[in-house]
């Protein structure tokens, strides 16, 4: 028997805050290892994008990401678990991982702008079409989807 929804919502939620500490541990850039035209990156949980996610694949809809997220960018790449961490860290212009992979089972969405990260937040949400994972998105990037719990996907 599984386990009521509220409370599996709570164990996932425990995994990925224990996800996001284990990674940012294990390699973030930190303001005193950046140069100085470098912009100020984070490794966060995601928690926004997800409860609009969330709410979109119930009702459906759109929302641009950047008005999400609160930053600009420049595109957005979306790696999912088992990325070579290689892989990761040049996208990000910098060491974000370490280790060989991106361990996490949350997705990836890093934002960049001028070639280098500047937010880096893992989303839990497992509603997405397959094309997303992998893909490269520019900065008008929506999240779409048809609601009564279909995927949701990204546009540009």
């Amino acid at each position: 028997m599984r386990p009521p929804t509220a409370a599996r919502s709570l164990v996932r939620r425990t995994f990925l805050t224990l996800a996001v500490l284990g990674m940012a541990a294990c390699g973030t850039r930190t303001p005193e290892h950046d140069d100085e035209e470098a912009g100020p990156m984070e490794l966060t949980s995601g928690r926004e994008i997800d409860d609009v996610i969330v709410t979109l694949w119930k009702d459906g809809g759109e929302r641009v990401l950047s008005d999400i997220v609160g930053i600009e960018f420049d595109d957005l790449l979306v790696f999912p678990e088992g990325t070579p961490a290689g892989r990761v860290n040049e996208a990000a212009g910098g060491e974000l991982l370490g280790g060989k992979y991106y361990q996490s089972s949350a997705q990836l969405f890093l934002f960049r702008t001028g070639g280098r990260a500047t937010l880096a937040a893992m989303i839990s949400s497992d509603v997405f079409e397959h094309e997303v994972q992998n893909a490269a998105f520019g900065p008008e990037v929506r999240i779409v989807a048809l609601g009564d719990r279909q995927l949701v996907t990204l546009e540009d």
